[in-house]
């Protein structure tokens, strides 16, 4: 990428993205069904249901004065690196955000887990994640969060079932909660009401962590193509797990199955169904003992 020079491009690929909208994705890809609430505005809230709709995601977009936020990945051919550039969001009008407790509060009995994902845009409450896990609570679901810095520490306070910090969260959390340890961290977070930390630590390890024990897991090694939509694909597999009935090992070695078909996806491609199987399969056989 040379600057004050036009870079040719090939024709760009719309895919809908943001957390939860993933998650959604991975988990129709997997055969499981869930509906995507979210905020659209704009010519991009119409491009996004578009998108929905051709995946055929049942959705509950919630309708907004702000148009949509668009993220941007390229790719440079020449020497195979992504430039990803992460646009703001913004909620202007505090009745669209109400909007989306209101709708959840009317459906949540219909479900079995509650998925809070992403950054929380500008214009909303801190403390909104949290205000999602107390009808989650009140409804006796499961609530799963997977967002970071000030939104994921107020969106703990009405307790959560699972959470998903990567090494950088991991590492803002401890700073935020003034933990000089990551023990004293995950002592603090069981307190707070999470019930299931799963520390991923990239191609290393993925490690879940509860009160009782902490196991580790190994993924398998991968050709990547893209990181995008990576962490989300673990947690839509997690979810896709537990729906089928996986213990939460099992669940978690299904979340990571699913993360390493997304990384041999091309640009916001998502995961394959059947290579998630094979990858499943061949490195998560019940026999092959947990590390």
């Amino acid at each position: 990428v040379i600057s004050d020079q036009k870079t040719r491009c090939k024709q760009p690929v719309f895919d809908a993205g943001g957390g939860g909208i993933n998650v959604a994705r991975v988990l129709s890809r997997l055969g499981e069904t869930s509906e995507a609430l979210f905020i659209c505005g704009g010519y991009t809230g119409t491009l996004l249901q578009q998108l929905m709709n051709e995946e055929h995601i049942q959705s509950l977009p919630i309708e907004s004065l702000d148009v949509t936020r668009q993220n941007i990945a390229i790719i440079d051919n020449s020497t195979g690196k992504q430039f990803r550039f992460v646009l703001p969001g913004v909620v202007s009008n505090p009745k669209t955000w109400e909007n989306i407790l209101t709708k959840l509060r009317s459906i949540v009995t219909e479900f079995d887990f509650i998925v809070a994902s992403g950054s929380l845009p500008q214009g909303v409450p801190s403390d909104f994640y949290s205000q999602i896990g107390a009808i989650v609570r009140q409804a006796g679901k499961k609530y799963v969060l997977d967002t970071y810095g000030t939104a994921l520490f107020e969106g703990l306070e009405s307790g959560v079932d699972y959470i998903k910090p990567n090494q950088e969260e991991f590492a803002e959390m401890k700073r935020i909660f003034g933990a000089e340890t990551d023990e004293k961290l995950c002592a603090l977070l069981f307190q707070k009401g999470v019930k299931n930390i799963i520390h991923t630590l990239g191609k290393a390890k993925t490690v879940l962590i509860t009160p009782n024990e902490m196991q580790s897991f190994i993924p398998p090694m991968v050709k990547v193509r893209s990181t995008i939509g990576a962490g989300d694909s673990f947690i839509g597999g997690l979810i896709a797990g537990l729906m089928k009935g996986f213990s939460e090992q099992k669940a978690v070695k299904y979340g990571i199955s699913t993360a390493a078909s997304t990384l041999q996806s091309e640009g916001t491609d998502l995961c394959d169904a059947a290579e998630v199987q094979k990858i499943f399969k061949e490195n998560f056989s019940e026999q092959q003992p947990i590390c």
